[in-house]
């Protein structure tokens, strides 16, 4: 049986955060883009609080012209993150 794939979500903060500052963006840019009402959501996000909703997480994709392996990252250079560890074993290959 295949397990689910866990993900740190403070990595994927950490990961976020470093996009978003490598676009030269601020959180207010970023919560205008996503039509939010405040920047708690985005700190929340980047502190590892909570995850972005689905439809949030491809806008941001798509802001940081970056695919989901930079948003899940790697802990450390070389390392990969356990869900890519999960397919690479059973053999199936994403584009992501």
């Amino acid at each position: 049986m295949i397990c689910r794939p866990e993900y740190d979500m403070k990595q994927i903060g950490q990961n976020l955060r470093r996009l978003r500052i490598s676009k030269k963006l601020s959180v207010e840019d970023v919560r205008k883009y996503l039509c939010l009402g405040s920047v708690q959501a985005i700190y929340k996000y980047e502190k590892g609080k909570c995850y972005p909703q689905a439809d949030t997480m491809f806008a941001l994709m798509e802001l940081y012209e970056a695919g989901l392996k930079d948003i899940i990252g790697f802990k450390e250079e070389g390392d990969e993150p356990s869900s890519v560890v999960m397919w690479n074993n059973l053999n199936i290959h994403s584009e992501l």
